[in-house]
């Protein structure tokens, strides 16, 4: 899940650096510990984010879920 980085940080959440690439107006942060899901209709691809951070990203899930990704 992606939130604004003026929310209350949780543990495990990973900054987005770049946001431009992101596509992001505001400072966010991808909140790991926390999933999402819509329908993939309502959703609009805006950017991207580093390797660097998506590989962050997976890390903290794969503690979370206790499982490989």
């Amino acid at each position: 899940m992606i939130t604004s980085a003026e929310n209350r940080g949780w543990p495990g959440d990973v900054a987005i650096p770049d946001l431009e690439t992101a596509g992001l107006p505001a400072a966010s942060v991808i909140r790991a510990a926390k999933i999402a899901t819509i329908e993939a209709s309502d959703g609009a691809k805006l950017g991207r984010v580093r390797d660097s951070v998506l590989k962050r990203v997976m890390g903290r899930m794969e503690r979370e879920l206790g499982a490989s990704l």
